[in-house]
Protein backbone atom coordinates (compact mmCIF):
# COMPACT_ATOMS: atom_id res chain seq x y z
CA UNK A 1 0.00 0.00 0.00
CA UNK A 2 1.14 3.41 -0.70
CA UNK A 3 0.99 6.44 1.22
CA UNK A 4 0.60 10.52 1.37
CA UNK A 5 3.02 12.47 3.84
CA UNK A 6 3.27 15.95 3.99
CA UNK A 7 7.21 17.21 3.40
CA UNK A 8 8.89 20.42 5.61
CA UNK A 9 8.40 22.59 2.35
CA UNK A 10 4.61 22.03 2.85
CA UNK A 11 4.00 20.17 -0.09
CA UNK A 12 2.69 16.42 -0.06
CA UNK A 13 4.51 13.44 -1.15
CA UNK A 14 2.82 10.26 -2.27
CA UNK A 15 5.02 7.22 -2.04
CA UNK A 16 4.45 3.71 -3.61
CA UNK A 17 6.27 0.57 -4.62
CA UNK A 18 7.06 -0.40 -8.28
CA UNK A 19 6.60 -4.19 -9.71
CA UNK A 20 10.29 -4.89 -8.92
CA UNK A 21 10.05 -3.61 -5.48
CA UNK A 22 11.34 0.27 -6.16
CA UNK A 23 10.66 3.39 -3.82
CA UNK A 24 9.25 5.76 -5.62
CA UNK A 25 7.37 9.17 -5.40
CA UNK A 26 6.34 12.28 -6.75
CA UNK A 27 4.90 15.88 -4.91
CA UNK A 28 2.16 17.38 -5.33
CA UNK A 29 0.55 21.08 -3.94
CA UNK A 30 -1.97 19.48 -2.30
CA UNK A 31 -3.27 15.96 -0.12
CA UNK A 32 -5.81 15.70 -2.52
CA UNK A 33 -3.78 15.75 -6.06
CA UNK A 34 -1.55 13.54 -4.22
CA UNK A 35 -4.15 10.96 -3.20
CA UNK A 36 -5.89 10.93 -6.53
CA UNK A 37 -2.25 10.62 -8.31
CA UNK A 38 -1.74 7.36 -5.31
CA UNK A 39 -4.90 6.14 -6.23
CA UNK A 40 -4.35 5.88 -10.24
CA UNK A 41 -1.34 3.93 -9.36
CA UNK A 42 -2.63 1.85 -6.97
CA UNK A 43 -5.06 0.99 -9.92
CA UNK A 44 -2.59 0.53 -12.60
CA UNK A 45 -0.65 -1.28 -10.49
CA UNK A 46 -3.77 -4.06 -10.16
CA UNK A 47 -4.54 -4.10 -13.51
CA UNK A 48 -0.67 -4.51 -14.34
CA UNK A 49 -0.61 -1.39 -16.51
CA UNK A 50 1.56 0.30 -14.86
CA UNK A 51 4.02 2.88 -16.06
CA UNK A 52 6.67 4.52 -14.02
CA UNK A 53 5.56 8.55 -14.19
CA UNK A 54 9.54 9.13 -14.29
CA UNK A 55 10.19 6.96 -17.08
CA UNK A 56 8.53 9.66 -19.88
CA UNK A 57 11.61 11.83 -19.29
CA UNK A 58 13.93 9.35 -21.37
CA UNK A 59 14.65 11.37 -24.97
CA UNK A 60 13.07 9.81 -28.08
CA UNK A 61 16.27 10.03 -29.77
CA UNK A 62 18.04 7.62 -27.08
CA UNK A 63 14.97 5.31 -26.99
CA UNK A 64 14.62 5.29 -31.04
CA UNK A 65 18.72 3.88 -30.83
CA UNK A 66 17.78 1.05 -28.29
CA UNK A 67 14.35 0.31 -30.59
CA UNK A 68 16.64 0.08 -33.99
CA UNK A 69 19.40 -2.26 -31.97
CA UNK A 70 17.07 -4.67 -30.77
CA UNK A 71 15.24 -5.29 -34.30
CA UNK A 72 15.71 -8.07 -36.33
CA UNK A 73 14.96 -7.40 -40.03
CA UNK A 74 16.80 -7.14 -43.39
CA UNK A 75 19.94 -5.26 -43.97
CA UNK A 76 17.91 -3.17 -47.01
CA UNK A 77 15.08 -2.73 -44.02
CA UNK A 78 17.33 -1.25 -41.72
CA UNK A 79 18.92 0.42 -44.14
CA UNK A 80 15.69 2.64 -45.16
CA UNK A 81 14.59 2.51 -41.48
CA UNK A 82 17.87 4.70 -40.33
CA UNK A 83 17.85 6.80 -43.57
CA UNK A 84 14.23 7.32 -42.62
CA UNK A 85 14.80 8.80 -38.91
CA UNK A 86 17.63 10.37 -39.91
CA UNK A 87 15.78 12.93 -42.29
CA UNK A 88 12.60 13.41 -40.72
CA UNK A 89 12.24 11.61 -37.99
CA UNK A 90 14.92 12.64 -35.53
CA UNK A 91 15.28 16.14 -36.68
CA UNK A 92 11.44 17.06 -35.41
CA UNK A 93 11.78 14.61 -32.10
CA UNK A 94 14.78 13.63 -31.46
CA UNK A 95 15.23 15.84 -28.13
CA UNK A 96 11.99 15.30 -27.04
CA UNK A 97 11.15 13.28 -23.77
CA UNK A 98 8.63 10.43 -24.89
CA UNK A 99 6.07 11.83 -22.19
CA UNK A 100 5.83 14.82 -23.74
CA UNK A 101 5.01 13.71 -27.15
CA UNK A 102 1.51 14.58 -27.73
CA UNK A 103 -1.56 13.64 -30.04
CA UNK A 104 -1.90 17.64 -31.45
CA UNK A 105 1.83 17.69 -32.05
CA UNK A 106 2.28 14.62 -34.07
CA UNK A 107 -0.89 15.11 -36.17
CA UNK A 108 0.51 19.14 -36.92
CA UNK A 109 4.02 17.51 -38.14
CA UNK A 110 2.07 14.78 -40.38
CA UNK A 111 0.55 17.61 -42.07
CA UNK A 112 3.53 20.05 -42.66
CA UNK A 113 5.53 16.72 -43.81
CA UNK A 114 2.63 16.63 -46.10
CA UNK A 115 3.45 20.35 -47.79
CA UNK A 116 6.57 18.90 -48.75
CA UNK A 117 6.95 15.24 -49.21
CA UNK A 118 4.45 12.85 -50.90
CA UNK A 119 1.72 11.09 -49.32
CA UNK A 120 3.25 7.34 -49.43
CA UNK A 121 6.98 8.87 -47.46
CA UNK A 122 4.53 10.98 -45.33
CA UNK A 123 2.60 7.63 -44.05
CA UNK A 124 5.91 5.30 -44.05
CA UNK A 125 7.19 8.48 -41.98
CA UNK A 126 4.30 8.20 -39.37
CA UNK A 127 4.29 4.77 -39.37
CA UNK A 128 7.84 4.19 -38.09
CA UNK A 129 7.21 7.33 -35.38
CA UNK A 130 4.17 5.66 -34.42
CA UNK A 131 5.83 1.42 -34.44
CA UNK A 132 9.07 3.44 -31.91
CA UNK A 133 5.90 5.09 -30.01
CA UNK A 134 3.99 1.79 -29.61
CA UNK A 135 7.33 -0.05 -28.51
CA UNK A 136 7.80 2.45 -25.86
CA UNK A 137 4.44 1.94 -24.11
CA UNK A 138 4.94 -1.96 -24.60
CA UNK A 139 8.43 -1.16 -22.18
CA UNK A 140 6.24 0.84 -19.89
CA UNK A 141 7.85 4.20 -20.43
CA UNK A 142 4.28 6.13 -21.56
CA UNK A 143 0.71 5.18 -21.03
CA UNK A 144 -0.08 5.07 -24.10
CA UNK A 145 0.64 5.84 -28.20
CA UNK A 146 0.04 9.68 -28.90
CA UNK A 147 0.12 8.80 -32.78
CA UNK A 148 -2.76 6.60 -32.85
CA UNK A 149 -5.59 8.39 -34.56
CA UNK A 150 -3.40 10.74 -36.44
CA UNK A 151 -4.83 11.84 -40.14
CA UNK A 152 -2.75 10.84 -42.91
CA UNK A 153 -2.85 13.35 -46.14
CA UNK A 154 -4.84 11.37 -49.05
CA UNK A 155 -2.49 9.30 -51.38
CA UNK A 156 -4.03 10.30 -54.65
CA UNK A 157 -1.94 8.14 -56.61
CA UNK A 158 -3.91 5.47 -55.53
CA UNK A 159 -6.58 6.82 -57.27
CA UNK A 160 -4.75 6.79 -60.94
CA UNK A 161 -5.32 3.54 -63.02
CA UNK A 162 -2.72 1.39 -62.51
CA UNK A 163 -0.12 1.07 -65.45
CA UNK A 164 -0.64 -2.82 -67.20
CA UNK A 165 -0.44 -4.46 -70.49
CA UNK A 166 -2.06 -6.71 -72.61
CA UNK A 167 -0.63 -10.22 -74.07
CA UNK A 168 -0.94 -8.78 -77.49
CA UNK A 169 1.47 -5.81 -76.82
CA UNK A 170 3.58 -7.73 -74.54
CA UNK A 171 5.03 -9.98 -77.04
CA UNK A 172 4.09 -7.39 -79.74
CA UNK A 173 5.62 -4.68 -78.78
CA UNK A 174 7.47 -4.67 -75.59
CA UNK A 175 9.64 -8.03 -75.83
CA UNK A 176 10.83 -7.57 -79.34
CA UNK A 177 12.01 -3.97 -78.10
CA UNK A 178 13.45 -5.59 -75.07
CA UNK A 179 17.73 -6.26 -76.31
CA UNK A 180 17.95 -10.28 -76.87
CA UNK A 181 20.34 -10.31 -73.79
CA UNK A 182 17.81 -9.60 -71.14
CA UNK A 183 14.75 -11.01 -72.85
CA UNK A 184 14.85 -13.86 -70.25
CA UNK A 185 14.49 -11.90 -67.16
CA UNK A 186 11.88 -9.63 -68.89
CA UNK A 187 10.26 -12.98 -69.32
CA UNK A 188 10.44 -14.51 -66.28
CA UNK A 189 8.67 -11.45 -65.10
CA UNK A 190 5.82 -11.48 -67.19
CA UNK A 191 5.80 -15.22 -67.58
CA UNK A 192 6.13 -16.35 -63.78
CA UNK A 193 5.30 -13.85 -62.25
CA UNK A 194 8.96 -13.34 -60.35
CA UNK A 195 9.46 -10.41 -58.48
CA UNK A 196 12.88 -8.61 -59.34
CA UNK A 197 14.37 -9.97 -56.69
CA UNK A 198 13.78 -13.40 -57.52
CA UNK A 199 14.28 -13.12 -61.07
CA UNK A 200 18.03 -11.81 -59.75
CA UNK A 201 18.21 -14.41 -57.44
CA UNK A 202 17.46 -17.38 -59.57
CA UNK A 203 19.96 -20.29 -60.12
CA UNK A 204 20.19 -22.40 -62.05
CA UNK A 205 19.96 -25.29 -59.99
CA UNK A 206 15.93 -23.88 -59.25
CA UNK A 207 15.07 -24.56 -63.14
CA UNK A 208 13.95 -27.56 -64.29
CA UNK A 209 14.29 -27.46 -67.60
CA UNK A 210 12.30 -30.84 -68.58
CA UNK A 211 9.30 -30.39 -66.19
CA UNK A 212 9.05 -27.41 -67.49
CA UNK A 213 8.84 -25.36 -63.43
CA UNK A 214 11.47 -23.39 -61.96
CA UNK A 215 11.55 -23.08 -57.66
CA UNK A 216 11.60 -19.52 -55.84
CA UNK A 217 13.86 -20.49 -52.71
CA UNK A 218 16.63 -17.49 -53.23
CA UNK A 219 16.13 -13.44 -53.35
CA UNK A 220 18.90 -10.98 -54.97
CA UNK A 221 18.90 -7.88 -52.39
CA UNK A 222 20.23 -4.87 -53.20
CA UNK A 223 22.61 -2.81 -50.01
CA UNK A 224 24.35 0.22 -50.29
CA UNK A 225 27.44 -2.17 -49.68
CA UNK A 226 26.51 -4.17 -52.84
CA UNK A 227 23.98 -7.22 -53.18
CA UNK A 228 23.52 -10.09 -51.33
CA UNK A 229 22.05 -13.37 -52.11
CA UNK A 230 19.61 -14.02 -49.75
CA UNK A 231 18.54 -17.62 -49.13
CA UNK A 232 14.59 -17.12 -48.81
CA UNK A 233 12.35 -14.81 -50.25
CA UNK A 234 9.86 -12.33 -49.06
CA UNK A 235 7.75 -14.77 -47.22
CA UNK A 236 7.38 -18.36 -46.22
CA UNK A 237 4.34 -18.60 -49.02
CA UNK A 238 7.05 -17.11 -51.07
CA UNK A 239 9.10 -20.07 -51.25
CA UNK A 240 7.04 -21.83 -54.46
CA UNK A 241 6.84 -24.00 -57.20
CA UNK A 242 5.97 -22.03 -60.76
CA UNK A 243 4.99 -23.89 -64.46
CA UNK A 244 7.06 -22.46 -67.22
CA UNK A 245 4.70 -21.20 -70.17
CA UNK A 246 6.35 -22.33 -73.51
CA UNK A 247 8.06 -19.24 -74.66
CA UNK A 248 9.58 -18.70 -71.20
CA UNK A 249 10.81 -22.53 -71.04
CA UNK A 250 12.14 -21.37 -74.84
CA UNK A 251 14.18 -18.65 -74.08
CA UNK A 252 15.47 -20.36 -70.78
CA UNK A 253 16.50 -23.32 -72.80
CA UNK A 254 18.41 -20.98 -75.24
CA UNK A 255 20.36 -18.84 -72.38
CA UNK A 256 21.46 -22.98 -70.45
CA UNK A 257 22.66 -23.48 -74.18
CA UNK A 258 24.78 -20.55 -74.53
CA UNK A 259 26.54 -21.35 -71.30
CA UNK A 260 26.90 -24.83 -72.51
CA UNK A 261 26.25 -26.89 -69.25
CA UNK A 262 26.15 -24.13 -66.37
CA UNK A 263 27.43 -24.97 -62.89
CA UNK A 264 24.02 -25.24 -60.89
CA UNK A 265 24.76 -22.49 -58.89
CA UNK A 266 25.25 -20.06 -61.45
CA UNK A 267 23.23 -16.67 -61.66
CA UNK A 268 20.55 -17.42 -64.78
CA UNK A 269 20.67 -13.80 -65.27
CA UNK A 270 23.27 -11.83 -64.63
CA UNK A 271 25.55 -9.30 -65.94
CA UNK A 272 28.50 -9.66 -67.83
CA UNK A 273 31.30 -10.73 -65.78
CA UNK A 274 28.95 -13.33 -63.50
CA UNK A 275 27.48 -10.59 -61.08
CA UNK A 276 24.17 -10.35 -60.28
CA UNK A 277 22.07 -7.70 -61.81
CA UNK A 278 21.86 -4.23 -60.22
CA UNK A 279 17.79 -3.15 -60.48
CA UNK A 280 18.73 0.60 -60.74
CA UNK A 281 21.23 -0.16 -63.79
CA UNK A 282 19.02 -2.37 -65.59
CA UNK A 283 16.12 0.29 -65.53
CA UNK A 284 18.02 2.73 -67.11
CA UNK A 285 20.23 0.98 -69.25
CA UNK A 286 17.48 -1.62 -70.28
CA UNK A 287 14.28 -1.24 -69.34
CA UNK A 288 13.44 2.22 -69.90
CA UNK A 289 15.05 2.48 -74.02
CA UNK A 290 13.24 -0.99 -74.29
CA UNK A 291 9.70 1.16 -73.03
CA UNK A 292 10.44 4.08 -75.59
CA UNK A 293 11.43 1.97 -78.85
CA UNK A 294 8.32 -0.14 -77.83
CA UNK A 295 6.18 3.48 -78.20
CA UNK A 296 5.15 2.70 -74.38
CA UNK A 297 6.70 5.56 -72.98
CA UNK A 298 7.10 8.57 -75.01
CA UNK A 299 7.70 9.00 -78.38
CA UNK A 300 10.81 9.08 -81.36
CA UNK A 301 9.99 9.79 -85.11
CA UNK A 302 12.46 9.64 -87.90
CA UNK A 303 11.50 13.32 -89.70
CA UNK A 304 14.24 12.79 -92.16
CA UNK A 305 17.43 11.32 -92.92
CA UNK A 306 19.87 11.34 -89.58
CA UNK A 307 16.63 13.51 -87.77
CA UNK A 308 14.98 12.20 -85.38
CA UNK A 309 12.23 14.24 -83.14
CA UNK A 310 12.22 12.96 -79.49
CA UNK A 311 8.96 13.76 -77.50
CA UNK A 312 7.93 13.35 -73.94
CA UNK A 313 5.51 14.51 -71.04
CA UNK A 314 7.20 15.89 -67.86
CA UNK A 315 5.79 15.47 -64.12
CA UNK A 316 3.35 18.26 -64.90
CA UNK A 317 1.56 16.63 -68.01
CA UNK A 318 3.96 19.31 -70.45
CA UNK A 319 4.70 17.97 -73.63
CA UNK A 320 8.49 18.65 -74.63
CA UNK A 321 10.50 17.63 -77.67
CA UNK A 322 13.74 17.83 -79.16
CA UNK A 323 15.87 16.73 -82.32
CA UNK A 324 18.87 14.25 -82.42
CA UNK A 325 20.75 12.96 -85.27
CA UNK A 326 20.58 9.24 -84.58
CA UNK A 327 17.94 7.20 -82.85
CA UNK A 328 20.01 6.03 -79.98
CA UNK A 329 20.40 9.51 -79.07
CA UNK A 330 16.48 10.32 -79.04
CA UNK A 331 15.51 6.96 -77.19
CA UNK A 332 18.26 7.94 -73.90
CA UNK A 333 16.88 11.72 -74.04
CA UNK A 334 13.14 10.12 -73.75
CA UNK A 335 14.42 7.17 -71.57
CA UNK A 336 16.09 9.65 -69.22
CA UNK A 337 13.13 12.45 -68.91
CA UNK A 338 10.00 11.02 -69.54
CA UNK A 339 7.90 10.85 -66.54
CA UNK A 340 5.71 7.50 -66.45
CA UNK A 341 5.48 3.68 -68.42
CA UNK A 342 5.56 0.67 -67.03
CA UNK A 343 7.21 -0.53 -63.79
CA UNK A 344 9.11 -3.84 -64.43
CA UNK A 345 7.37 -4.95 -61.66
CA UNK A 346 3.88 -4.41 -63.38
CA UNK A 347 4.55 -7.31 -65.54
CA UNK A 348 4.01 -9.33 -62.17
CA UNK A 349 0.41 -7.17 -61.88
CA UNK A 350 0.01 -8.26 -65.56
CA UNK A 351 0.90 -11.88 -65.06
CA UNK A 352 -1.70 -12.24 -61.83
CA UNK A 353 -4.39 -10.15 -64.63
CA UNK A 354 -4.24 -12.55 -67.23
CA UNK A 355 -4.55 -15.68 -65.52
CA UNK A 356 -7.55 -14.53 -63.32
CA UNK A 357 -9.20 -13.19 -66.85
CA UNK A 358 -8.36 -16.39 -68.15
CA UNK A 359 -10.59 -17.97 -65.44
CA UNK A 360 -7.92 -19.57 -63.26
CA UNK A 361 -9.18 -20.05 -60.07
CA UNK A 362 -8.17 -17.46 -57.08
CA UNK A 363 -6.39 -19.74 -54.72
CA UNK A 364 -3.95 -21.28 -57.76
CA UNK A 365 -2.96 -17.76 -58.60
CA UNK A 366 -2.19 -17.38 -55.11
CA UNK A 367 0.31 -19.74 -54.95
CA UNK A 368 2.00 -19.31 -58.30
CA UNK A 369 2.13 -15.93 -56.57
CA UNK A 370 3.56 -16.76 -53.51
CA UNK A 371 0.76 -14.90 -51.50
CA UNK A 372 0.02 -15.47 -47.91
CA UNK A 373 -3.65 -14.45 -48.45
CA UNK A 374 -5.30 -14.45 -51.68
CA UNK A 375 -7.27 -11.12 -50.87
CA UNK A 376 -3.70 -9.61 -51.67
CA UNK A 377 -4.60 -11.37 -55.09
CA UNK A 378 -7.47 -9.75 -55.60
CA UNK A 379 -6.73 -6.40 -54.27
CA UNK A 380 -3.27 -5.52 -55.32
CA UNK A 381 -2.40 -7.68 -58.62
CA UNK A 382 -5.46 -7.73 -60.70
CA UNK A 383 -6.89 -5.38 -62.56
CA UNK A 384 -10.10 -4.77 -64.76
CA UNK A 385 -9.87 -4.57 -68.06
CA UNK A 386 -11.27 -2.11 -70.38
CA UNK A 387 -13.84 -4.04 -71.84
CA UNK A 388 -15.06 -5.60 -68.33
CA UNK A 389 -18.54 -4.34 -69.13
CA UNK A 390 -18.92 -6.63 -72.30
CA UNK A 391 -17.48 -9.19 -70.10
CA UNK A 392 -20.26 -9.48 -67.12
CA UNK A 393 -22.92 -9.23 -70.05
CA UNK A 394 -21.77 -11.87 -72.40
CA UNK A 395 -21.30 -14.36 -69.08
CA UNK A 396 -24.27 -13.19 -67.62
CA UNK A 397 -26.48 -13.31 -71.28
CA UNK A 398 -24.84 -16.91 -71.88
CA UNK A 399 -25.72 -18.75 -68.43
CA UNK A 400 -29.15 -16.73 -68.97
CA UNK A 401 -30.09 -18.64 -72.23
CA UNK A 402 -29.39 -22.20 -70.66
CA UNK A 403 -31.93 -21.38 -67.69
CA UNK A 404 -34.40 -19.31 -69.82
CA UNK A 405 -37.38 -21.60 -71.01
CA UNK A 406 -37.70 -21.21 -74.55
CA UNK A 407 -40.13 -19.34 -76.13
CA UNK A 408 -43.91 -20.42 -77.29
CA UNK A 409 -44.18 -19.61 -81.76
CA UNK A 410 -46.23 -16.73 -81.40
CA UNK A 411 -49.54 -16.89 -83.87
CA UNK A 412 -49.49 -14.86 -87.30
CA UNK A 413 -52.15 -12.71 -87.22
CA UNK A 414 -53.63 -12.39 -91.37
CA UNK A 415 -56.04 -9.74 -92.25
CA UNK A 416 -59.96 -10.25 -91.93
CA UNK A 417 -61.66 -11.39 -95.21
CA UNK A 418 -64.67 -9.27 -95.96
CA UNK A 419 -67.46 -11.78 -94.75
CA UNK A 420 -65.63 -12.12 -91.21
CA UNK A 421 -65.42 -8.83 -90.05
CA UNK A 422 -67.70 -7.89 -87.34
CA UNK A 423 -67.55 -11.47 -86.03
Amino acid sequence: MGFVRKTPAGTFRACWRDPAGGQKSKSFRTKREANAFLAEVEGSLNRGTYVNPHAGRTRFGDFAQQWLATRAVEARTTERTVSMLRTHVLPKWGNWPLGKVDFMSVQEWVTSLGQELAPATVAKCYQLLSMILKTAVQARLIASNPAEGVKLPRDRSRDVKPVTISREDFFGQLLPAVPPRHRGIVSAAAGAGLRWGECAGLTWSSVDLDRASLRVVQVAEETHGGIVLRPYPKSRAGVRTVPLPGFLLAVLRELHAAVDDPDPRTLVFRDRVGRPLRRSNFRRRIWLPSLVRAGLLGQVVNTGPHRYRASWPDREGVEWSAEFTTEREAVACVAAKAVGGMRFHDLRHAYATWLVTDGVPINLVQRVMGHEQASTTLNRYTHTPDDYAARVLAAFDRSAASLLPPQEAMPVERPLGDDEEGL
